[in-house]
């Protein structure tokens, strides 16, 4: 059983996604010059990334045990959820542009500099980094292992979709929460309800959804275009425009 585990395309494709993890930790440790940059990228130790990964892979367990599609196991399916995601996560980070060119706003998470992306050449490693670092904790890690926790431990397997939907808007609430918590301290309620349309948040449930529907590489992919036009094109050329 070990063996037919161990021997499927996603268990080597979970692989080599984690491999990709240590080798541009690797490339980051040996080659980074820029120093606050490096002070960034040395935040994620090595404990922490054999934690992520061993997160990720508690979740590929958990997804193998709650029925959901596994990757590459039906080409078809798997092309349709990739070409899904590419595009959705393209049109999510036009959306994303348009948003900061329309209203400047600034990351509540970077404090160190007034622009929030990375340089080219390094944000191309950087954000494939963090794109899979991200879907290991959220959808493999939480959304996959705490779905196996409550619908296949304790609800034996009953009300499989209200289980998932629920506790996929909940995960969705990750990213969206440093933006929410001004509002929580100032008591404004309004604000908070409409975060529920932000794209931000939408754009988790859709990550969600897109792993109900064609497993937990698509969200991985929807998340590399989005960070690709945000962060690596934008964020890498449209500096010198918008920097304040």
């Amino acid at each position: 059983m070990f063996q037919q585990f161990l021997g499927r395309r996603s268990t080597f494709l979970f692989g080599g996604l984690s491999l990709m993890l240590v080798e541009i930790k690797l490339l980051l440790d040996a080659f980074l010059a820029d120093l606050a940059l490096r002070e960034q990228a040395a935040a994620f130790t090595w404990k922490l990334i054999l934690t992520i990964i061993a997160i990720g892979f508690a979740g590929l367990i958990a997804e193998r045990a709650t029925g959901f599609p596994d990757p590459l196991t039906n080409k078809a399916r798997d092309w349709r959820g990739i070409w899904l995601a590419s595009i959705n996560g393209a049109i999510y980070g036009l959306i994303t542009i348009g948003m900061y060119v329309w209203h400047p706003t600034h990351n509540p998470l970077n404090t160190g500099s007034d622009w929030d992306h990375v340089r080219l050449p390094w944000s191309i490693p950087f954000y494939t980094f963090g794109a899979i670092f991200l879907e290991y904790l959220l959808r493999l890690g939480a959304l996959c292992s705490g779905f196996w926790l409550i619908f296949v431990v304790l609800l034996r397997r009953h009300f499989r979709l209200s289980v998932f939907w629920t506790l996929n808007l909940v995960v969705a609430l990750y990213e969206i929460w440093p933006y929410l918590l001004p509002d929580v301290h100032a008591g404004r309620w309004g604000s908070i309800a409409l975060s529920a349309v932000e794209p931000l948040y939408l754009s988790n449930v859709f990550e969600g959804w897109l792993l109900l529907r064609y497993g937990w590489f698509t969200p991985i992919v929807f998340r590399l275009a989005f960070y690709l036009f945000w962060h690596i094109l934008f964020g890498g050329l449209a500096e010198p425009y918008f920097r304040h």
